[in-house]
C-alpha cells in the first residue's frame, strides 16, 4: 500500500486518539505500530512512514486538548482496531446517521463464482443493520451479463448456502434474469421521455468522443424507440447498437458521461444458464440494479467505494424515471493478506490448473483451502461466528483494510478453543519399540483428559499392548531427531530412545515420574498405539501452496463426526473432512491453524 490519503488521515485519527489518552501529548511509537500492524506491507516504507508520523505529532501538538477531541471526532472512522483476543466483544456497529426511518438493506452479488472474503463485508453489514434496525434484508442474484462475467450455475445455491452457514437468513429473494422484460419495460420508458438513445458507434468511436466531451451524432436521433424494439426482437446484431443514458458530455467524470444501459448479446454463441437463448438484449449492472434497488424498496445501500461512480450513474437513472433514490454508504476495500479475492482471477487458476493437485475437491475447484472463499474456510474449520465477527469489528470505515491470515485465526481460535477436542496424532509417523517396562499386565492403558479444562467431557483411554515388558508405539520422524535423548511419552512415561534403524528407532523405559519430566525439561511428546490407530492425510495451506501429510492418529478419532474441528497436540487445529470408509481407510482432515 503505497502513502495514500486514507493512510494519511489513518495516522491523523490514531495520533488524535494516543494524544487524547497521554494528556495532549502523542507518542510516535505507540502510532507507528498500530500503523504497521494494520498494514504490514508498509514496513517496506517505514522511513516515510516515521516521517509523516513525526509530522503529525508536531502538528497535534499545537492543537488544545478541546481542539483535539473535536478533530478526532471528525477522523475516528479512519480507526481500524483489531481486537482478536481482548476482552467480551460488542459486536455493536456505529449508529448511522440520517438513515431512513425504515431500513431495507440488499446483499447483491453476481453469480459468477462463490462469496469469497471480499464482497461477505456487504453481506454482513448489509444483514447486520436490517436486523439492528428492525428492517429488511434482500438477497438479488445479480445474472445479467452472460458473456463478459458469465453466472455459474452451481454458484446460484453455492451464494444461498455460504449465507444460510454464516447465519445471514434473507427476507425476500430474487434473481435478475428472471426479470429482464421488466428492464424492457423501463428501458423503453425511458427511451420514449427522451433520456435515453441507441448509439450504433463502435467502442472505440465512443471512447474518442466521451474523452473529447463530444456528443455522440446518435444522441439527437428521434427514432431510438423503434432501433431499440428491434434489438428486443433480435433484428440487431451483438456490438452494433447499445442503449445509452443521455447525462452531460461536458461532465469533469468522463465515466459519467453518456453511460450504457443496454447492450445485445448473441445468445446462442454465449447463452444464459438460466434462460438460455430467451433473450439478446441484457441490462448492464448501473441499470438493473437503479430499477432494482427503487423497486423492492431498498432504502440503505452497503457497499465499496468504488461503487461512487456507479452510484451516482443510478441515481441520475432513477430521477430520470422518477424512482426513489436509496441511501448509500462506501466504505473501502477489504484484502486478505497474501490470498487471491479476484473472482477472475481464481477462475484463470483453476483454469489453467495453477492449483493441479490431489485436492478433493467438491465445488470445481472453488473450496481448496488456498482460496479466501467462504467454503474453502468452511473446509478449513473456520466458524462462521468468526467471520460475522471481523466483519463487524472491521465495519463500514472508508478507509481500505488489509487483515491478516493472523486476524481471522485468532478470533477463530477463542472460539474453538473450549469445544475442539484433544487427539494425539503424528504425522510422518517412525515405529519406535520400547523396552524393559515394568508392568506384569498385557497391556498399559493412559487415560488422558478430552479437554485439558472442560472435565465435564471425560476422558478417552488408550491402551498400549505389552509383550514381555515391551510396547510398540508411532512417533513423529521429527521427534527422532538428535538421538539419544530422554523424552516424556505425552500422559504415560519416561523413556531413553537410544537408536534409529530402518527398521525403526528403539527406546527403553526410565520412569513413571512427571516430577522428574518437569525437573529435568524432558521434551514431551504425543505418541499412537502401533496396532490401535488409523490413518490419516492431512491437507495445510501455506500461502498458495498446499502441503499433503501422511500420518496415523488414535482410533478414538472415529467417533468424532465428519465436520467436527479438533486440535491435534503439539499440531494445531484441523477439522475432519471425511471418514476412513469414504476416504479408502485413512481420515482426511483439513489443517485450519495454529
Amino acid at each position: 500500500m503505497s502513502l495514500t490519503e486514507d493512510v494519511k488521515l489513518e495516522i491523523l485519527a490514531y495520533t488524535l486518539k494516543n494524544a487524547l489518552e497521554h494528556e495532549g501529548k502523542p507518542l510516535s511509537q505507540a502510532i507507528l505500530g498500530k500503523i504497521i500492524a494494520n498494514h504490514p506491507q508498509l514496513k517496506a516504507n517505514i522511513s516515510a512512514i516515521k516521517m509523516l508520523i513525526d509530522d503529525t505529532v508536531k502538528y497535534v501538538l499545537t492543537l488544545s486538548l478541546e481542539q483535539q477531541q473535536r478533530e478526532y471526532e471528525k477522523y475516528s472512522d479512519y480507526i481500524l482496531d483489531f481486537k482478536p483476543n481482548g476482552g467480551e466483544k460488542s459486536n455493536v456497529l456505529p449508529e448511522l446517521p440520517n438513515r431512513p426511518p425504515v431500513v431495507v438493506t440488499r446483499f447483491a452479488p453476481n453469480p459468477d463464482g462463490p462469496i469469497h472474503i471480499g464482497n461477505l463485508r456487504a453481506a454482513v453489514l448489509s444483514y447486520s443493520y436490517a436486523r439492528m434496525y428492525k428492517g429488511k434484508f434482500i438477497l438479488r442474484l445479480e445474472d445479467t451479463d452472460p458473456k463478459v462475467k458469465p453466472p455459474m450455475l452451481s454458484a446460484y445455491e453455492w451464494i444461498k448456502q455460504d449465507l444460510i452457514w454464516l447465519g445471514l437468513d434473507w427476507d425476500e429473494f430474487y434473481i435478475q434474469s428472471d426479470r429482464i422484460e421488466l428492464y424492457y419495460e423501463y428501458a423503453l420508458k425511458l427511451t420514449d421521455k427522451g433520456d435515453a438513445y441507441v448509439c450504433e458507434c463502435s467502442p472505440e468511436k465512443f471512447k474518442s468522443y466521451r474523452l473529447l466531451g463530444k456528443s455522440c451524432p446518435h444522441r439527437a436521433r428521434t427514432d431510438s424507440v423503434s432501433l431499440l424494439q428491434k434489438m428486443i426482437s433480435g433484428l440487431v446484431e451483438e456490438g452494433k447498437a447499445v442503449l445509452r443514458l443521455k447525462t452531460s458530455m461536458e461532465d469533469p467524470n468522463p465515466a459519467l458521461r453518456d453511460p450504457p444501459l443496454l447492450r445485445i448479446v448473441n445468445t446462442n454463441i454465449t447463452p444464459h444458464p438460466r434462460v438460455g437463448a430467451k433473450y439478446r438484449v441484457f441490462p448492464l449492472y448501473n441499470f438493473s440494479a437503479a430499477v432494482d434497488d427503487s423497486l423492492m424498496g431498498i432504502t440503505l445501500i452497503l457497499r465499496g467505494k468504488e461503487h461512487l461512480t456507479n452510484s451516482i450513474i443510478q441515481g441520475k437513472i432513477q430521477e430520470k424515471l422518477g424512482l426513489i433514490k436509496p441511501m448509500s454508504v462506501e466504505f473501502g476495500r477489504l484484502n486478505l493478506e497474501g490470498y487471491i479475492l479476484s473472482k477472475s482471477k481464481i477462475k484463470n487458476s483453476l483454469r489453467s490448473h495453477e492449483f493441479l493437485s490431489d485436492w478433493p475437491t467438491m465445488n470445481d475447484g472453488w473450496d481448496d483451502p488456498r482460496l479466501a472463499t467462504i467454503m474453502s474456510l468452511r473446509r478449513r474449520g473456520i466458524q462462521p461466528q468468526a467471520l460475522v465477527e471481523l466483519m463487524l469489528e472491521v465495519g463500514p470505515k472508508p478507509i481500505d483494510a488489509s487483515i491478516s491470515w493472523d486476524n481471522l485465526a485468532a478470533i477463530n481460535r477463542r472460539i474453538i478453543e473450549p469445544i475442539a477436542k484433544r487427539f494425539f496424532a503424528v504425522l510422518n509417523p517412525q515405529k519406535l519399540i520400547v523396552k524393559g517396562i515394568p508392568n506384569g499386565n498385557p497391556f498399559i492403558s493412559a487415560r488422558i483428559k478430552v479437554h485439558p479444562s472442560r472435565p465435564e467431557l471425560g476422558e478417552r483411554r488408550i491402551e498400549l499392548p505389552l509383550q514381555d515388558g515391551c510396547a510398540s508405539i508411532m512417533v513423529a520422524q521429527s521427534d527422532l531427531e538428535g538421538l539419544p535423548k530422554i523424552v516424556r511419552l505425552m500422559d504415560l512415561f519416561n523413556i531413553e530412545i537410544q537408536s534409529l534403524s530402518e527398521g525403526g528407532a528403539v527406546g527403553y523405559y526410565k520412569s513413571k515420574d512427571v516430577e522428574e519430566a518437569k525437573r529435568n525439561r524432558y521434551s514431551i511428546i504425543q505418541w499412537v498405539p502401533t496396532t490401535d490407530s488409523v490413518n490419516m492425510v492431512m491437507y495445510k495451506a501455506v500461502g498458495l501452496n498446499l502441503e499433503k501429510h501422511i500420518g496415523v492418529i488414535e482410533s478414538s478419532i472415529t467417533h468424532e463426526p465428519v465436520g467436527s474441528v479438533i486440535q491435534l497436540v503439539r499440531i494445531g487445529y484441523a477439522r475432519i473432512d471425511a471418514s476412513r470408509e469414504s476416504n479408502n481407510g485413512s481420515i482426511r482432515v483439513v489443517f485450519t491453524h495454529d
